[in-house]
């Protein structure tokens, strides 16, 4: 499961060309690694994206994952998104 989020997480980046320019993704990426945003208003926030029950199922999922990860995890996480948005292949977008 560690490897799907570091998978998806590296993803990201690349469907919206990262670096900052894309709100959403920053948007997507904070609530995700955010323990005050519950599964359920995570998918509520993201409901437009989710056109199916199976997709909200696996949005939960993953941010039910986030959720049991400790403080110290979801800092890495942080760094390691700010890390990527400003990489070489990102920053000149």
């Amino acid at each position: 499961m560690k490897l799907l989020t570091v998978l998806m997480l590296i993803a990201l980046p690349l469907s919206c060309l990262a670096g900052s320019g894309c709100s959403l993704l920053e948007q997507v990426v904070s609530e995700t690694i955010d323990k005050n945003v519950t599964a359920e208003q995570y998918v509520l926030d993201f409901h437009e994206f989710l056109d199916s029950e199976d997709k909200e199922n696996v949005a939960k999922e993953l941010k039910n994952c986030f959720l049991g990860q400790d403080d110290y995890t979801l800092a890495n996480v942080k760094d390691f998104v700010e890390i990527v948005y400003s990489s070489p292949q990102c920053s000149g977008y």
